[in-house]
């Protein structure tokens, strides 16, 4: 996820710029998209009572052991 934030943070510097060619555009919605399911996926997990607020934080904090 990291390398696709910097993939989108450099194309919104060139949208920003006015050096955007479709082909960014159309990659950065791509991006969008694909981060736009995780969070539905998430929420839906959360809303369904899979999960509690306590393993978001835990594994938040076992990926910042782990890496």
């Amino acid at each position: 996820m990291i390398i696709k934030q910097d993939v989108m943070d450099i194309m919104i510097q060139q949208l920003l710029s006015g050096n955007a060619s479709i082909d960014d555009l159309t990659r950065l919605n791509s991006v969008y998209a694909e981060k736009q399911e995780v969070v539905a996926q998430y929420a839906d997990e959360y809303n369904n009572g899979r999960l509690t607020l306590q393993q978001p934080l835990y594994a938040k904090v076992l990926n910042v052991h782990n890496a």
